[in-house]
């Protein structure tokens, strides 16, 4: 069965690919051999009606019809998938980068609805939600048993209107109630941007979205005017987004007239992408990428080093070389509005690469990933960490472990703006997995001690500051960041 990953993509809008400020059409007619199709459509349609009728146990015909199309785009490739009503309505909110609710991040722990944490800013911030609150009632009905995509359309509503949360709080007997009024709630695509030291700045960059250009090149100005003449540019974990972005993102550090990416797909025929005038950045440049910088982030991450303009420091990148279409399938009676996201290309750097882990230079078929040995962007600087030792780390996080530690922690301590686990915050989350009965083999706990150090930062950091400031704070300690330091002083 293959495995599907959560991809960004490449948007397009009823049925125009949006490219660079333009529409690039698909074609109006494609033809088809008229006399198969039809026989196969009779084929599916006597298989349909045959199982909908005859099938041991009772069918839904929409279900029925659903898995048949995601079955038929699943056999293409992995990021060509159907898009369910729930789906589209997501993506479309994720790629705006804004909605209407009260601003909060759910999900199940102990299997109930959790706030895993607050959106600084929102609504549920303001009225005063934690993370490790428990929804136990929206608007008065029960939320055990519900699925986050459930809660989800239950809490979202239009700007104004209101919701009735009551949650359960670790520490406090009494259940508490939060009427909370919804409103525009906004998800920056920079999460971070600032100085590190007097010649360097740092900027964090989780997704490409119809935001991104305009919020890079505001931060990317700040850092200039303060005289920044070194930039750690991190896109690890960012798993892409909107292709245009990422061809105006790498504008903002390349000369006019340098190409960017080009793609290539039958349907779409061949194209390259050039800068314009958008140079903003002429310093040194450190872009930091990981397996989890993928699609939109690759385009940036080859692009910038083909140019040699940036030294790319961290782990092979994961190897999304694909072009995404999203088609608007429009409102359905009774069903929903669908939508479908197909591969309509491939795209190469500008050196020609194509770095996609599932097509060969045939395009259109798939090999097997262990064949192949040249995908991903494999950085200048490759960092090696140390492997987890054991399954203590994998079961402490899949446990929520140190979620529900960190709830409990920042009740009882105030965080400082230097906070790091020190050894005493160690040794009390050492306790309290002894008094939750939870074992691990002799050894495992100290040959995993910086991972947990940075497991316990990451979660109590999450409740107490914004993204910017737990980003200020995680320099220090992070090995990868420190590396593009080392870089710009010993200029290698």
């Amino acid at each position: 069965m293959r495995k599907f990953l959560p991809e960004w993509i490449t948007i397009v809008l009823a049925a125009g690919l949006l490219i660079s400020g333009g529409l690039m059409i698909l074609p109006s007619a494609i033809a088809f051999d008229e006399v198969s199709t039809n026989s196969s459509l009779e084929l599916f349609m006597d298989v349909f009606s045959r199982t909908s009728v005859t099938y041991v146990d009772s069918v839904n015909s929409q279900e029925l019809i659903e898995a048949a199309l995601r079955g038929m785009l699943e056999s293409l490739d992995p990021n060509s998938i159907l898009l369910s009503p729930e789906d589209y309505e997501n993506l479309r909110i994720q790629l705006s980068g804004s909605f209407e609710g009260v601003g909060i991040t759910i999900g199940i722990r102990d299997e109930w609805l959790t706030v895993i944490s607050p959106v600084e800013g929102t609504p549920a911030f303001r009225a005063g939600m934690k993370a490790g609150d428990k929804i136990v009632e929206i608007d008065g009905s029960s939320t055990e048993g519900i699925t986050t995509t459930e809660a989800v359309m239950q809490i979202r509503g239009p700007r104004g209107s209101t919701v009735d949360l009551t949650v359960v709080r670790p520490g406090l007997q009494d259940s508490l109630d939060f009427r909370i009024e919804r409103d525009v709630v906004d998800l920056p695509s920079v999460t971070a941007g600032f100085m590190i030291d007097d010649e360097t700045g740092y900027i964090r960059l989780s997704r490409f979205g119809e935001e991104t250009t305009k919020e890079v090149r505001g931060v990317l100005r700040n850092l200039v005017s303060e005289d920044a003449e070194n930039l750690i540019f991190d896109l690890r974990g960012n798993p892409g987004g909107l292709f245009t972005a990422a061809v105006e993102v790498a504008d903002y550090f390349l000369p006019s007239g340098t190409l960017v990416v080009s793609t290539r797909g039958n349907a779409v025929g061949e194209d390259n992408y050039f800068t314009s005038s958008g140079m903003i950045f002429k310093g040194n440049l450190v872009v930091l990428v990981d397996g989890g910088s993928a699609s939109s982030s690759e385009i940036v991450a080859g692009a910038l080093q083909d140019n040699d303009a940036a030294i790319l420091i961290g782990t092979r990148t994961f190897g999304k070389g694909s072009v995404q279409t999203l088609m608007d399938l429009g409102e359905f009676p009774n069903l929903g509005h669908y939508g479908v996201k197909l591969t309509t290309a491939r795209y190469f750097t500008p050196n020609g690469r194509s770095i996609d882990r599932t097509m060969n230079d045939d395009f259109g078929e798939i090999v097997e990933e262990d064949s192949l040995v040249t995908w991903g962007i494999v950085p200048d600087i490759t960092m090696e960490f140390s492997e987890i030792s054991g399954s203590l780390p994998i079961e402490l996080f899949t446990g929520s472990i140190f979620f529900k530690y960190a709830t409990d922690y920042v009740l009882e301590h105030e965080i400082q703006d230097d906070f790091w686990p020190d050894s005493t915050c160690v040794a009390d989350f050492r306790s309290y997995l002894s008094e939750e009965d939870f074992e691990w083999e002799d050894g495992e706990f100290e040959d995993n001690l910086f991972y947990i150090e940075k497991a316990l930062f990451a979660e109590i950091a999450s409740r107490s500051w914004d993204r910017e400031m737990y980003h200020r704070m995680m320099t220090p300690h992070d090995e990868t960041v420190q590396r593009a330091l080392q870089y710009f002083r010993d200029g290698e």
